[in-house]
């Protein structure tokens, strides 16, 4: 199978070397075939006709409602507004929501910057209302992971993504792929990072913080960061490079990275 990705005349495509047997609906077996994806190198585009599969959909599911706290926000559907900057900023210096909002600020991010602003299905099935919340909290994401907004920092946001919720991302990734949106130039990397490689430490870190996606993130702002991100699981980046905010194709501003050492790394 080769995934195509045509935007606006460019296509995006690489042949099919993948050893991807047929997929298995078992909840643990879904991981583990992610994992062979890793370890196949291969990139975030390819992954998509692969797990999009009804069969790891169901999977994916099941998987989703065995998350603690995920299944009651499902049940609910819970989506509640995105805090606002200005009330966030004024919280305690160290909390979770006062670095959302100097992170947002440093890189003159507004919430609605990302092109696909989803509306939830009632109707929607645990895969389907975890890719409404993976898109809306991308930036939560970024913050908790010291992430930057570099090209090379979104694909290892979205190589962490990939190992919180495998077939929600690619599904995301697929819906993404088709928005007319994706063709401004403000989203050059968002076209970019369907040839990028997962990477595999920030798939491991993915995978083991999994309780990210049954927390009520929105409701958790005045948390200290350093200790959210240990109840949530999220081990430090030992790729992190402080003072480094790498090339960013999309922003056109040159600023320095926002994250320390002190900052991005868990105690």
């Amino acid at each position: 199978m080769a995934y195509r990705v045509q935007m606006g005349g460019g296509m995006h495509t690489r042949a099919d070397r993948l050893s991807f047997e047929a997929p298995l609906a078992e909840p643990t077996t879904l991981v583990e075939q992610a994992r062979d994806l890793v370890n196949q190198r291969v990139t975030l585009g390819e992954v998509i006709p692969v797990l999009t599969e009804p069969e790891l959909l169901a999977a994916s599911d099941a998987l989703l409602l065995s998350v603690p706290g995920f299944r009651e926000l499902h049940a609910e559907l819970w989506d509640p507004a995105l805090p606002e900057l200005e009330a966030l900023a004024t919280l305690p210096e160290g909390s979770f929501g006062r670095c959302y909002a100097a992170y947002m600020a440093h890189y003159r991010l507004t919430p609605d910057f990302f092109p696909i602003q989803s509306e939830l299905d009632p109707e929607a099935t645990p895969t389907r209302y975890a890719v409404h919340r993976l898109n809306k909290c991308h930036d939560f994401f970024h913050v908790l992971g010291a992430y930057e907004t570099s090209d090379a920092d979104e694909v290892a946001v979205q190589s962490f993504v990939f190992g919180l919720a495998p077939s929600a991302l690619a599904l995301f990734l697929a819906a993404a792929s088709v928005h007319p949106d994706i063709l401004r130039d403000k989203y050059k990397h968002l076209r970019d990072i369907y040839e990028g490689r997962i990477q595999a430490h920030d798939f491991v870190r993915g995978v083991a913080a999994t309780a990210l996606l049954g927390a009520r993130l929105e409701s958790l702002m005045e948390e200290p960061l350093d200790l959210l991100r240990q109840r949530l699981g999220l081990a430090a980046r030992t790729d992190f490079r402080p003072g480094h905010p790498g090339e960013n194709t999309c922003s056109g501003r040159s600023v320095p990275a926002f994250f320390t050492p002190v900052a991005a790394q868990v105690p």
